[in-house]
């Protein structure tokens, strides 16, 4: 993660690492379509999603003292958030794509992905590549002032831009042509950071923000970190101080969901297997 201040803001840059792509592919796992809600949830105490939360919508991988100041407040976009698919990549992944945005916006609350086929009218765009093709796009596709190195130098990556008052917009970069498992948890770390959660923390073994975690797809203790991120009383240009006097409030909230979002999933994926 890269945070760097200035008049528009905070300018985020993550990725998913070489090396850990590299670890990933060579785990024979089984990878899901559907949101990754098991039947059995495990227990996650307030504690422990507390320290997720700070660990992930706060701080930064990468950047100066400069820009680890500016990253220590709520990231989150206001209102439906609307995203354009580029697919240039030989490989059509498309139709993978928008089945997890629809998962995704069904399983967070007050959180609203739609499409749009108008790439100007979009907050968030997703790009589709052939890894040979891959910094190209970057480079021809970020805005004027993003350092695209750290980006390039990725298996995957994305870029925000956020003022105090929330997200303006998001690129995501992934490659479509390496085969579905290095997809599969590019598409879910990348689409899910660039909601809020932007920071990488190795200290996290259940969360898909974790470079070095052997997850695959969205699990539930990353929806727990995004549905307390867009509970309504979490409010972009929040510091960490002001998001933990509320946070034990809307972990109970939250909490009280999830019963609701295991049913769903299954019937998601009835639905799935009957289709």
């Amino acid at each position: 993660m890269e945070d760097a201040p200035g008049p528009a803001g905070l300018r985020k840059m993550h990725g998913r690492g070489l090396g850990g792509w590299a670890r990933l592919t060579a785990m024979i796992i089984a990878v899901l379509l559907a949101l990754a809600l098991p039947a059995q949830a495990r227990h996650f105490s307030d504690e422990a999603l507390i320290d997720g939360f700070m660990e992930t919508v706060f701080g930064a991988e990468v950047g100066d003292e400069a820009d680890r100041e500016a990253s220590r407040v709520v990231k989150k976009f206001t209102g439906p958030v609307h995203y354009h698919l580029i697919s240039t990549s030989s490989v059509d992944r498309r139709k993978t794509l928008r089945r997890f945005l629809t998962q995704l916006s069904d399983a967070v609350e007050n959180l609203t992905l739609r499409e749009t086929p108008v790439m100007e009218e979009a907050q968030m765009l997703i790009y589709l590549t052939d890894r040979a093709d891959y910094r190209a796009t970057i480079r021809a596709s970020v805005w004027e002032g993003v350092n695209t190195a750290f980006l390039e130098g990725n298996a995957c990556s994305a870029v925000l831009a956020a003022r105090r008052s929330g997200i303006e917009r998001a690129h995501i970069f992934l490659v479509a042509d390496e085969g579905f498992l290095g997809l599969s948890h590019c598409m879910v770390e990348e689409i899910a950071q660039s909601l809020g959660p932007a920071n990488d923390s190795t200290a996290l073994p259940d969360s898909i923000f974790n470079d070095e975690s052997t997850l695959n797809v969205f699990g539930v203790f990353d929806w727990f970190i995004l549905n307390m991120l867009y509970d309504p009383r979490i409010l972009p240009g929040m510091d960490e101080a002001e998001v933990r006097m509320i946070l034990p409030e809307v972990i109970s909230d939250v909490r009280a969901r999830l019963p609701r979002a295991l049913e769903a999933h299954r019937a998601s994926q009835l639905h799935d297997r009957a289709r």
